[in-house]
């Protein structure tokens, strides 16, 4: 399964950077994977497997990425106040790879580098969102 998330990170990414001309295809694997597979990006986000979640993270940003509308998508759909959510930024690699805390902070940011105003001022009210790049690492 991280190794499908991956590859459809790395076609999102393709879709947002040097592909833009396929856009459209980006934003309808971002809702099929949303309406259809959101419980699956749940179970895999909360695993105990570090890689997964990191994985799904990385995913999940990259939803964000494809635009103000599929940002708008992923926020509308994604559950922040799960109570595993704040266990996520607890996660972690001792080995100097990128870990699941540095995902987060990176899926949080990609709400910010959106493009929309009113995307940018919900997550913004969200309680403790911004406040995870802040956070001392308790490894």
């Amino acid at each position: 399964m991280l190794l499908i998330f991956q590859a459809l990170e790395a076609i999102l990414l393709r879709t947002v950077s040097n592909l833009s001309h396929f856009s459209v295809v980006g934003m309808n694997i971002v809702k099929k994977l949303i309406n259809s597979y959101v419980k699956l990006i749940y179970a895999a986000l909360y695993s105990e497997n570090c890689k997964m979640s990191r994985g799904c993270l990385t995913l999940l940003s990259a939803m964000v990425a494809q635009g103000p509308d599929s940002a708008r998508d992923v926020c509308s759909h994604f559950d922040f106040n799960n109570k595993y959510l704040p266990g996520l930024l607890k996660k972690g690699f001792k080995k100097g790879r990128t870990d699941v805390r540095m995902a987060c902070i990176q899926f949080a940011l990609s709400f910010l580098v959106a493009g929309d105003n009113a995307l940018l001022a919900q997550v913004l009210e969200l309680k403790g969102c911004t406040s995870v790049a802040f956070l001392p690492c308790e490894w």
